[in-house]
């Protein structure tokens, strides 16, 4: 009973976040977290053993890290309210043990298939993202798509990972694997739609990365290194010539690059409030910065240090800065935790070829999420941090398939 009911706790988280959270974020949470709700009722004493994962241990120590410094940032356990933003991190766990219970019951999907799985449910959601998005601007002339779904800014973060994801497809083996190279196209179309310029750079920068660390783990030649970056350059030459150079995302990217080559910083007012509250952020970071002035405090404290003071918003618009004002340098090492658990995880399973193309995945994601968050909020928004507790939950997932893999052929060909 509890093997049956951990196999549909998995399948339906994994949907969630990956072909829902694009198009139905809010129902996308409600899912995730009621299904690590139910995975932590089935929590036994031997998933205990759980705990050596690194995608478990180092998110439970990052959560555990970040409770000390929002409480003595805000010198009282009132502190502790702060950890509501990141209660989709909380159920990685709890889905782990599920996933593993459901593969240990019997004969399940290797890591080929979840691949495959996953490279499907990735391209329905992202597919489902771009036509919300074309819809909106041909019927409502929108310069900035996706605010039907979302704030246009998270739509396109999502939108962006879930078309990254699709390409897990392309790990399976599947001989028509290459149709899923359409997720992150699908992708770019959104983010580009929505007008959002730092999807858009992570957009380019996530596609360098993964060439980049394919081409280190000798996964793809240096031939094909140069012919990838070649053929990017004449899609992106005969889209201008075609007048993507039109559309709001790269319009707003373009205005920026000017703006940089003549004064040396954008100048428009949205950038311009950003950089004060990057400026506020790093002051109250060194006016407290072991741990910060707590989850409810240190906006108030990083606008009134400003050069511009501001006032009343959520978040300072990048999570480095949100993390170090927040909870200081703990804060920062909670971070660095976070973004290198799948990472770490991945890296732990055998060395073999899926590994190697892992690990390429999982790189590229990461470094999207960072770059995202360069510019806005990721943790603490809710379908955001959803959507990273879905990639370590994935990390974890295929990384566990292919050690398994990789112990049943150790045993049929000792």
């Amino acid at each position: 009973m509890a093997a049956s009911l951990s196999k549909i706790v998995i399948l339906i988280s994994i949907v969630a976040i990956s072909a829902m959270a694009p198009v139905a974020p809010e129902a996308a949470n409600v899912i995730w977290l009621a299904s690590g709700l139910t995975g932590l009722f089935l929590l036994r004493r031997k998933d205990v053993a759980l705990l050596r994962r690194p995608v478990v241990w180092m998110s439970l120590a990052a959560l555990s890290l970040m409770a000390i410094a929002y409480v003595a940032g805000s010198r009282s356990l009132g502190g502790l309210i702060g950890l509501v933003y990141f209660v989709p991190l909380f159920v990685i766990w709890p889905l782990m043990a599920a996933a593993k219970r459901a593969a240990a019951a019997g004969p399940g999907l290797g890591s080929g298939q979840w691949s495959l799985l996953l490279g499907v449910l990735g391209l329905c959601g992202v597919a489902g993202a771009a036509v919300i998005a074309i819809n909106e601007v041909a019927t409502t002339m929108t310069e900035r798509a996706g605010g039907t779904v979302a704030n246009p800014i998270h739509f396109a973060d999502v939108a962006l990972l879930a078309g990254a994801l699709s390409t897990a497809g392309l790990l399976s083996g599947n001989r028509a694997r290459y149709v899923f190279l359409l997720g992150p196209v699908l992708a770019l179309g959104a983010v580009i739609l929505s007008g959002t310029r730092g999807a858009v750079v992570a957009a380019a920068v996530m596609l360098l990365t993964a060439i980049a660390v394919a081409a280190m783990l000798r996964l793809i030649s240096l031939k094909a290194v140069l012919l990838l970056i070649g053929s990017f350059v004449v899609v992106g030459v005969v889209g201008a010539l075609l007048g993507a150079s039109q559309l709001s995302g790269i319009q707003r990217v373009l205005a920026d690059f000017g703006d940089v080559v003549r004064t040396g910083l954008p100048t428009d007012h949205s950038t311009s409030l950003r950089l004060q509250m990057y400026l506020g952020g790093l002051r109250a970071f060194m006016q407290s910065p072991i741990y910060g002035h707590g989850p409810m405090d240190f906006t108030s404290v990083a606008g009134a240090l400003a050069d511009t003071p501001f006032q009343n918003v959520p978040h300072l618009h990048n999570d480095l800065a949100d993390f170090a004002a927040s909870a200081g340098i703990i804060g920062l090492v909670v971070y660095a935790l976070l973004m290198l658990a799948p990472i770490a995880e991945v890296a732990s399973a055998p060395a073999s070829r899926a590994k190697y193309e892992l690990l390429v995945l999982v790189i590229t994601l990461v470094t999207g999420f960072v770059v995202m968050g360069l510019t806005n909020a990721m943790f603490g928004i809710l379908n955001v941090t959803t959507s990273y507790a879905g990639l370590s939950v994935i990390a974890g997932l295929l990384a566990g398939s292919i050690t398994n893999e990789h112990q049943v052929g150790r045993l049929q060909n000792p």
